[in-house]
Order: structure tokens, then sequence, then C-alpha cells
């Protein structure tokens, strides 16, 4: 009331009619009490408040970013045929579950923003690759340079602005795709002094993906299923089994227990663009191998971003595919089928004076 006091004796002063004195006294005791009231704390900023999705803000709003303290989240998905029952976009419906899955767990866990980018639906080796057949319905890829190229560009943007943390989510079994995304992540770390985490370019978690455990009976008619078997049926039933088409349950296995056995599947005119069992697929399977990775990814993730892991201690996929033989070969062949490609492309672009 004190801070009232001055306040008062000023308009009592300067007021003659008396109905105005009431008026402007209660005018300015609002004003006196406010002005002398301390503002309450700002709310602190809740989890989904947190998380941003980068086609929805402004210019003015990502130069407002507290870079040190925001990860990017770039999930990508190929487009790539799984045979006759799932969609092309598998592996990119199971990426952006995992990354509304990660941007969740860092803002609730960490003090942290998380930006979350448009998916990029590109991808490098289908794998109708593994049997010589680089043009089929449903395989939409893009060459290995390509491929890194973009992500490298990616990276020079958001390392110009100031972004220091980014995480790729880009689930695919072809060993030259996570080399490019690995080596586009080693050009922003080495450029930028940030991390870029590819991380399903890790070894620990591409030999889990889709996995969870399955009986002896499974494990024999499933095989070295790396494509469109039981194991990602099963996922797509729980992710989006609207998608699926039912017949799966008639598929007839493709087994085989060795990388030359797929080879030799594929090569042939009839194979149905899967491997292993679909018809053994199950939501349940889907939902536990779901469960099981979500949970190791995420904290892999979160441990890495907080300083607990070093990702330079970790192995990668596709340095440990480069030391296997048959997947070696099988890179030299889609490598070569890329520069038939490239030089395509470039005596197109000679012949119409674009190359300058």
């Amino acid at each position: 009331m004190q801070a009232l006091v001055p306040c008062i004796e000023y308009i009592s002063f300067m007021a003659k009619p008396h109905f105005l004195v009431l008026t402007v006294l209660a005018l300015a005791t609002l004003a006196c009490h406010t002005n002398n009231q301390k503002s309450p704390p700002p709310a602190a900023a809740s989890s989904e408040q947190r998380i941003l999705h980068l086609r929805e803000l402004t210019s003015r709003q990502i130069k407002g970013l507290d870079k040190a303290k925001t990860v990017v989240l770039i999930p990508g998905g190929i487009l790539e045929a799984h045979g006759p029952y799932l969609p092309i976009f598998s592996d990119g419906y199971w990426n952006q579950k995992l990354t509304d899955t990660l941007a969740q767990a860092i803002a609730t866990q960490l003090p942290w923003q998380v930006v979350v980018f448009p998916v990029i639906p590109l991808g490098n080796s289908g794998a109708n690759d593994i049997g010589g057949n680089y043009a089929v319905a449903g395989t939409y890829s893009v060459r290995f340079e390509t491929l890194r190229a973009v992500f490298m560009d990616l990276g020079t943007e958001l390392g110009e602005q100031g972004f220091r943390h980014i995480v790729v989510v880009h689930g695919h079994g072809a060993p030259m795709h996570q080399r490019a995304l690995d080596q586009a992540a080693a050009f922003f770390e080495d450029t930028y002094g940030g991390q870029m985490l590819n991380l399903m370019g890790l070894q620990t978690v591409m030999s889990t993906w889709f996995e969870a455990p399955k009986t002896a009976q499974q494990q024999a008619e499933d095989g070295l299923s790396v494509h469109a078997g039981l194991a990602e049926t099963s996922s797509m039933l729980y992710l989006v089994p609207t998608l699926v088409d039912p017949r799966y349950a008639q598929a007839p296995p493709i087994t085989g227990t060795h990388m030359e056995t797929l080879v030799r599947h594929a090569q042939q005119p009839s194979w149905p663009g899967y491997f292993g069992s679909p018809r053994l697929a199950s939501r349940a399977y889907g939902r536990t191998a779901w469960r099981q990775n979500a949970a190791v990814y995420t904290r892999l993730v979160l441990d890495i971003l907080t300083k607990k892991i070093n990702p330079d201690t970790l192995a990668h996929f596709g340095d440990a595919m480069a030391h296997d033989v048959v997947n070696s070969w099988l890179d030299s062949l889609s490598l070569r089928e890329e520069r038939r490609r490239q030089q395509q492309q470039a005596d197109w672009l000679a012949k119409q004076d674009l190359l300058r």
C-alpha cells in the first residue's frame, strides 16, 4: 500500500470535479498497483512445445532457436519394391515412426528443442540389385553419389546456420546406402565440429532391426530374411496394417541360409521380390520387435547426445559389409550400373551444351 500513496496524493491535488477525482483515482490506483506487482515467471515449455516441425516454422523462428540445445532429426525412406504384399515406402514408415518416438524422448528427457525435418524419400540400391535387376517397378533409387551429395548439402545448410546436432534416421539394408550417409555425416563433423549421427548405419542397430525372438520352426522357414520376409511384413502389419496385401498369408517361402543362395533366388525371372517367409508374419511379432527396437535405439541416441557413449567407438554396418565377399561383389555391380546411368546423363548434358 505504501507504493500507492504518492500516486493517490498527486491525483487528489490535481483533480477538481469530484466525479473526475474518483474516476482518475481508480485508474491511477490500478496503474500503480500493476507497476509495482512482479510479473509471474514464464511457464516452462512442455515436451510437445519443444518438438517443432521444420516445414511449419518461419525463418524468424528458426533464427531464434538455441542451436546449442537443438537437435535436428532427419527421417528418410527409400522407395523400393518390397514384393507383392508390402508398400514400397515400408522402410520410410518405420523410420518416421522411430523419428516421432525419438522426438518425444528427447523433448521429455532432455532440456532441448527438437526440429523434425520433412522425410527425405531418397535412397540407394534397392533389394532388386541383389539379382542384378536394376529397373524394377516400385524401386526409385538414386545413385550413391547423389544420396551422399543430398545429405552433404543438407548438412552444409544446417551447419552454416549454426546447427550442431543432427540425427539421421534412414533405415535401409543396402551397405552402399549406409556408407553414403556415413560419409555425409563425417563431412559435417569435420567441417562444422558438430555431430551428425547416422543412427541406422550403426552395426548394433542394423543387426537387430525388425527382429524379435523366433521359434526354431520360424527360423528354419524364414532363413536369412534380409528383405520383406517374416520380420518386415510383421512390422508393417503393426505399423500400417491397411497397406499390407492380405494375400501375404499364402506367400510361398523363399528360403536361403547364405547370401549366395539369396543371390541365386533373386536372379530367377520368377523371383517375387522378397526373401524368407511372409506367411509367418503377425501383428504381435511386429509389435514386439518395434517395442524392443524403439527402446534400445532411443536409449542409444539419448546416451550419445549426452556424451555417455562416444559414437566413434561403435562399428558401422557399411564398413563391416565391405569385408564380405558377396556383398562387395554386389556393390561393384551396382556401381557399374550407376556409372552407366551417370554417363548416359552426362552425354545428354554435353549434347545440350549444359556441362559448364
